[in-house]
């Protein structure tokens, strides 16, 4: 169970700060240093200024808590299929991604998907496609849909 929130919690930090932290002591990382090396590495990789930062806390302090309460009570359903924990995983990251693209301009948002974000993101699309859209239990809506771009 810790092996499939370890991969979830790679998966929602970009896969660039995790395993680190997590080779360090094979324990779940302190996620406000987690939060915060990926808010460094990002901050470098796209030339984000101030108020981006800002921003990007926001929503990846946000969006990792709120997938953590996610993974938590479906652990306490008794969840073991690694699908249940990747879809959330996918939930969050989708709704990550969609901030993301509202905060940075449209260069940084071209050069974010010609990344290895971007191919993430790209594989994420394709496995919630392939499910139908993200489930009504991960969204707690009626049509089941990834949220929506605005």
């Amino acid at each position: 169970m810790k092996r499939i929130i370890a991969i979830a919690l790679s998966a929602a930090l970009f896969l660039a700060a995790a395993p680190a932290a997590l080779a360090q002591e094979q324990q779940e990382p302190d996620m406000e240093t987690v939060i915060n090396n990926q808010i460094d590495n990002l901050t470098r990789t796209f030339s984000l200024d101030e108020v981006q930062v800002f921003f990007l806390d926001s929503i990846l302090t946000h969006n990792f808590n709120a997938m953590m309460v996610e993974m938590q009570e479906a652990r306490k359903v008794g969840a073991s299929n690694a699908d249940t924990y990747q879809g959330v995983s996918d939930k969050w990251m989708d709704a990550t991604d969609i901030a993301l693209e509202k905060i940075m301009t449209k260069e940084q948002w071209a050069k974010y998907m010609k990344s290895s974000y971007g191919k993430e993101k790209k594989r994420r699309d394709k496995r919630i496609a392939e499910r139908g859209g993200i489930s009504k239990s991960l969204t707690g809506t009626e049509s089941g849909e990834a949220p929506k771009r605005r």
